[in-house]
Order: structure tokens, then C-alpha cells, then sequence
């Protein structure tokens, strides 16, 4: 029986677990899914952080997937990751380096809007420690790749009073495009310099397609100004594009309509952005949670997909979207 045991192991072999660091408000992660995930420092404030001791916390846990006694085939702190599944393999799991391949940036919460289904509403709103030293510590020593997906998002990164050192340091630095989460609402000529080199990606959740509509789901009155704002940015340089994705997050009884999707999507066209991605509410319908999402929710999926494939735009799969729909079957 033992054996048999054996050969039934599957082994976790996460790379978000290996090579991932999550800046959070007040933690330093290892990855940003649906759930915290291995954590190496709590209730951070600032202090310095000892990359070698977060690359011993990976090995441990790596170890614990390994064992043959521990029948454990992942850590109890990724239970409930809608990837968790996708990332099992009939192998122990090898020795890794310490590099970092992926980098989270959410240390400052501080925002611009006040959307109604923003995950992190229940966190105090500001600063709550510097993270350009950490960068730079990690840059000094050589762990963070410079091939690393960078994702920097908040809050609205782009107040934060690190965001333009940071984004230049990392610039210098890193040869992938920095991913950046953003309202769209502050026109950065840091931004504009980045699409100029062909060196940065937006992603923007404009949820409409008019003002009324915006205003509802972000409670600010700001829809012309991103709208602007976007035309300014691919007025300097034609990368932008092809490197800003506008996001559709539906909101129950606001937006959760045919026409309101295919008034987003004719609007995406009309700017000649070739990126479009369709969201949920996380909060509302966290895959932790055994809440499903409504049924027409199906039809609406289908018909993004459908009509912003007639208009010739790229629709970006989100793995978090497709675990909440298989789950609500």
C-alpha cells in the first residue's frame, strides 16, 4: 500500500512559490492569485528584509511537497488557489536558484477612484512603506532576473510618491515590458517616455462605455479625462496602441448588459487598442467562496468573446475568470 501511495504522489511545482515576490500593503508574499499564499514577512513595516532567509522559507516549503512521509501535495497556505490545480506534477519538484522571475508591487493603497467592487476596500487607504530600497537590493545583488513580469498596481500606483524613481529604475534595469494596473485618470510623462521605448503595458478597467455609466461603478467623474489621457498617450507614440489593454469588470445590475459590453468594445475599436479583457467582481464572487456567478453570466462571456473578435481585437484570458466560471457550472 505504500508504494501504491508513491505512485499516486503529485507534487506542487509552483513557480509563483519559487521565484515570486508580492509587495503587499503590510506583507511580503510570494505570489498575488486569490489568497495570500506563503508569506515571509507579517505586519511589514520597512525594515530590511534577508533574501537569503525568503529563499530558505521557498526551500522549506518545496521540502515539505518533496517528503515522502509528509503526504502533504502542497502547503496549507495555498489551499483555495484557482491555479492551484493547473500546477501539480508526477515529479518531486528540483532544486531552484534564488531568482526572482515575478514581482507584485500593491504596497500603496492610496486611490484616485473609489470603484464599487475594488478588492482591497476592507485596507486602510495610504503608504505604508518605502519599496525602492528592497528593489534595489534585489537589483544589487543580482536576484531579481532582468527577464522578470513586472506588475505594478495598488491603489493607484501611479500617486504614489515612489512610482516615478521606481519606474525609471526598473526601466534601466529590466528588458520585458513593466505591466502597469492603472485608473488611467493621472497622465504620467514617465508613462508616455516608457510606450516612446517600447518598454511598458497599461492595463485600464473603464467599465463603460459613457460617463453615467463610469460614474456609478467608480464614483468619480473622470471618464472624459481617461479617455483623453489614453488618446495623448498614443498620440506619442504608436506602441501604445498595441500595449494598452482596456478591461471590462461587470458590475451586477450597472453594467451586466449586452449593450453596455458591446458599446465597451465598439469604443475600445473606435481608440484602435488591440487589448481587451473581460473581469468579475472578485469580491462579490471570490473562487473561495461558494457563491456562483449568475447564469447569464455565461451569455455575456460568450458574447464578449464573440463581438470583440467581429471588431479584430485581442481578448486576454484571465485564469481567475476561467476557475470562477468552471466552478459556477
Amino acid at each position: 500500500m505504500f508504494f501504491d501511495f508513491l505512485k499516486r504522489k503529485k507534487y506542487l511545482d509552483c513557480d509563483c512559490m519559487k521565484h515570486s515576490i508580492h509587495f503587499f500593503y503590510d506583507e511580503i508574499r510570494a505570489c498575488c492569485i486569490n489568497i495570500p499564499g506563503p508569506v515571509f514577512y507579517e505586519n511589514y513595516k520597512g525594515e530590511n528584509v534577508d533574501w537569503d532567509f525568503v529563499y530558505r522559507k521557498r526551500k522549506e516549503l518545496v521540502k515539505q511537497i518533496n517528503s515522502s512521509f509528509s503526504g502533504k501535495e502542497y502547503p496549507s497556505c495555498c489551499e483555495g488557489c484557482c491555479e492551484k490545480d493547473s500546477k501539480f506534477k508526477s515529479t518531486k519538484v528540483s532544486k531552484f536558484e534564488n531568482k526572482i522571475n515575478k514581482m507584485y508591487f500593491h504596497n500603496h493603497m492610496s486611490c484616485n477612484a473609489k470603484c464599487t467592487y475594488c478588492t482591497y476596500g476592507y485596507i486602510e487607504r495610504g503608504y505604508k512603506y518605502r519599496v525602492l530600497p528592497l528593489v534595489k537590493s534585489l537589483i544589487d545583488s543580482e536576484i531579481l532576473s532582468r527577464n522578470a513580469h513586472i506588475y505594478m498596481s495598488g491603489g493607484e500606483i501611479t500617486i504614489s510618491p515612489e512610482f516615478e524613481e521606481l519606474l525609471s529604475v526598473l526601466l534601466h534595469y529590466i528588458y520585458s515590458k513593466v505591466e502597469i494596473l492603472t485608473s488611467g485618470i493621472k497622465y504620467c510623462k514617465s508613462i508616455e517616455e516608457a510606450f516612446i521605448q517600447d518598454k511598458c503595458k497599461l492595463v485600464i478597467s473603464l467599465d463603460s462605455a459613457n460617463s453615467e455609466t463610469y460614474k456609478k461603478i467608480k464614483q468619480v467623474d473622470c471618464f472624459d479625462k481617461v479617455l483623453q489621457n489614453i488618446k495623448n498617450y498614443i498620440k506619442a507614440s504608436e506602441n501604445a496602441k498595441s500595449n494598452i489593454t482596456m478591461k471590462y469588470i461587470i458590475v451586477d445590475g450597472v453594467n451586466d448588459n449586452i449593450e453596455e459590453i458591446t458599446n465597451f468594445i465598439k469604443l475600445v475599436s473606435e481608440l484602435e487598442i488591440k487589448e481587451i479583457r473581460l473581469d468579475f467582481d472578485y469580491e462579490k464572487y471570490k473562487f473561495t467562496k461558494n457563491i456562483k456567478v449568475p447564469s447569464y453570466y455565461f451569455d455575456l462571456y460568450k458574447t464578449f468573446n464573440e463581438v470583440s473578435k467581429q471588431f479584430g481585437l485581442n481578448v486576454q484570458k484571465c485564469d481567475q475568470i476561467e476557475a470562477i466560471l468552471e466552478k459556477s457550472h
